[in-house]
């Protein structure tokens, strides 16, 4: 077997001996090359990890200096914070009655930001806020120039609030707007715009959510242009009245609070106004008709309820009856409306303190919201009956008495 192989490799060597030599050379020169270029790896990663135990040493070394001068500023903290307590109670010592001046002067200045804050004279002098600001945050005693100033500022708000002035400012509007506007401040209560109530809220000069009525509104634009003396609605609480008008509801939002009742009491009253405005007009036009045949006694005609009697010649005291019956037709219905108004309002009451107790009973009586609700049904439904019977009443009484007159002068014509 060696031999066999011995023979072969003979053969090959003698058939391929130059490129064997060759290869055998690119062997070599490639090994020689791969073991220079890990030599200069292994150098270069050598050289790296000195350099990295270089910096690691560097790195200790600015540590340890640094954590020195941490200790060292560390007693130095503590040492000015020792000085400072020191030099603080030798500074109580030597001020004396002092500092009760100065504990009085900042009690009245904290409590001058809490009145300017909520005053709107502060929109005509917006500088005056950082310095009450700085006085607030006044660490040392007050010098005389600040106790003046002071003085002079508050003197200056109690002159200003009397005042009625006119000046630019910005405002924002109801819809969230921020714009420039002439805008004449009502002392410290307040302030108008085109008709309009403005208010100081959240430092800004903001129209008031609730406005009042079309009538004030008119003297207020009235009294942004006047030149003589004119009167003008103000709110004393400075926005807290203005903010009633925009959740005050109106004449229907306050009906629809009657609930089911409520309506059935308005529907019935629609029905009986409309009823007697009916029998109302009818009866003019029957007078009117009544005066016509009186002025024609001989001539009876029948349109109306004298030539009607006039031309029965059977029973004219029968016919006379039926006439003035027809007359008096509708003012029974009239009068039953407007005795069943109040008791329904009456029921709606039952109903709305039903409710009430009931929430109570639940819930407790801490939060009245709860029962509004119940109260307001109990209220409106009561005054919505009220509403309805009184105008029936009177149509009715009107309605009586002109079927009355009309039957007067009726039998008087036929006797």
């Amino acid at each position: 077997m060696k031999r066999a192989l011995f023979i072969v490799l003979f053969f090959v060597s003698a058939a391929f001996g130059d490129n064997l030599d060759l290869l055998l050379d690119k062997v070599k020169k490639g090994g020689e090359q791969e073991r220079q270029a890990e030599l200069a790896r292994v150098n270069r990663f050598l050289k790296e990890r000195d350099n990295l135990a270089a910096l690691l040493k560097n790195a200790k070394a600015e540590y340890e200096s640094l954590r020195e001068k941490g200790r060292g500023l560390a007693d130095q903290a503590d040492a000015n914070d020792k000085k400072n307590a020191e030099l603080y109670e030798e500074l109580k010592q030597k001020s004396g009655g002092l500092n009760e001046l100065f504990g009085a002067f900042k009690q009245r200045v904290g409590e001058f930001k809490a009145e300017t804050d909520d005053s709107i004279v502060s929109a005509q002098v917006p500088a005056r806020s950082a310095e009450i600001a700085a006085l607030v945050n006044l660490r040392e005693l007050p010098s005389s120039d600040n106790l003046e100033r002071f003085w002079a500022m508050q003197l200056e708000e109690i002159i200003l609030s009397g005042r009625i002035e006119r000046f630019d400012s910005t405002i924002i509007d109801r819809t969230g707007e921020k714009k420039e506007r002439s805008i004449v401040r009502l002392g410290a209560f307040g302030a108008i715009s085109d008709g309009e109530y403005y208010v100081w809220k959240n430092n800004a000069v903001t129209a008031s959510v609730g406005q009042p009525s079309g009538g004030a509104q008119r003297r207020a634009r009235a009294f942004e242009n006047a030149t003589a003396a004119q009167t003008v609605a103000l709110d004393p609480t400075r926005g807290s009245l203005l903010e009633l008008f925009s959740i005050r509801p109106d004449f229907w939002e306050r009906m629809t609070q009657g609930g089911a009742i409520g309506y059935l009491i308005l529907t019935l009253g629609a029905f009986g106004v409309g009823l007697g405005l009916w029998r109302v007009f009818r009866l003019w036009v029957i007078d009117k008709s009544v005066k016509f045949q009186l002025a024609n006694i001989d001539s009876p005609r029948d349109d109306n309820p004298l030539g009607r009697a006039l031309l029965e010649t059977k029973s004219k005291e029968s016919a006379l009856d039926l006439e003035i019956g027809a007359l008096e037709q509708g003012q029974g219905t009239v009068k039953l409306l407007a005795a069943t108004a109040p008791l329904l309002g009456l029921l709606g009451t039952v109903v709305g303190m039903i409710g009430a107790f009931q929430t109570i009973t639940l819930f407790g009586a801490g939060d009245p919201k709860l029962m509004a609700g119940s109260i307001s049904l109990a209220l409106v439904t009561t005054m919505q009956g009220l509403i309805v019977a009184v105008p029936l009443l009177f149509i009715h009484g009107f309605l009586r008495y002109r079927s009355q007159t009309i039957g007067d002068r009726l039998e008087s014509a036929c006797v």
